[in-house]
């Protein structure tokens, strides 16, 4: 498993980042769409309790961690 930091792209220029584990750049992407597919009530929370209105999320990037 590769890592991959996700880049969420505010809506007020704002960046949040988040850091997944997978096979590739596409599965981490496919990760978070999962996520926001499933938001029934426009929010997304991840693992470390930090929470998304999915309204403000301007676009998404991931890039892989290289140690």
């Amino acid at each position: 498993m590769k890592q991959f930091e996700i880049e969420f792209h505010m809506i007020n220029d704002e960046v949040l980042t988040q850091v997944v584990e997978a096979e590739s750049r596409y599965a981490a992407l496919e990760t978070i769409y999962q996520s926001f597919r499933h938001a029934t009530d426009g929010f997304v929370q991840f693992e470390d309790e930090w929470i998304i209105f999915l309204d403000h999320v301007v676009y998404v990037k991931a890039f892989e961690i290289v140690e």
